[in-house]
């Protein structure tokens, strides 16, 4: 349930008006007052972002995220203005909060990869297309060949058509219960398995053919 919370505006000679028709204008959602808000916290989010991560992409995703983040807990309610300044102060604390949370999700997620638990990571990330590139193109090939050979090792038959459609045909989840004549929540399960199935096989294969070209 959305909390309802709105400005209380300051009493005493130290109002800041700004502050508090930025704040009104974030609940509310306005156009204008979000543009300014972005216009002005962007930069700093960015570099706090940038003590976090060396990788550009990295501190563009986590900084906009944050942002988008803030964005709507202001729309939610989550913060209530009780006196000049305190908005900031807010945003600094939750914004080095919510970058964090990004850093130890990505640490995470990199020491995943680093003990072998690759897992459907490994297999969104192989390339399948080769574009004009030459070099590309094989590692695609290759890629793909990877893949395929995995998925004709699993098991379970409809666990290789669901994989495969999500894979090769790029269908969503509820468009392959459709094809299989299935319940959404069987077919999740059957992707679920498969996946976890072709973790250490795509894993080993794509070690063991990077090994042998080197």
């Amino acid at each position: 349930m959305a909390l309802t919370a709105t400005v209380q505006p300051f009493v005493g000679p130290d109002r800041d008006p700004a502050e508090e028709a930025l704040v009104a204008g974030l609940q509310r959602g306005d156009p204008v007052h979000v543009e300014d808000f972005l216009r002005r916290s962007h930069r700093a989010v960015y570099a706090l972002a940038a003590r976090l991560t060396p990788d550009a992409d990295l501190r563009h995703d986590w900084s906009q995220e944050a942002l988008l983040r803030i964005l709507d807990e202001m729309a939610r309610g989550h913060f209530v203005y009780r006196r000049p300044g305190c908005f900031w102060a807010w945003f600094r604390t939750r914004a080095h909060f919510l970058l964090l949370n990004e850093y130890r999700r990505q640490r995470t997620h990199d020491q995943r990869w680093t003990t072998g638990e690759v897992g459907e990571e490994l297999v969104d990330r192989l390339p399948l297309s080769g574009g004009g590139d030459p070099l590309r193109t094989l590692e695609s090939v290759d890629a793909r060949r990877i893949i395929e050979e995995c998925l004709d090792e699993l098991a379970s038959e409809d666990h290789r058509r669901a994989l495969h459609l999500v894979l090769f045909q790029e269908q969503q989840y509820q468009d392959v219960a459709d094809l299989l004549d299935a319940t959404l929540n069987t077919v999740r399960s059957w992707i679920r398995r498969a996946r976890i199935a072709m973790r250490q096989c795509v894993a080993a294969k794509y070690e063991y053919g990077k090994t042998e070209d080197s």
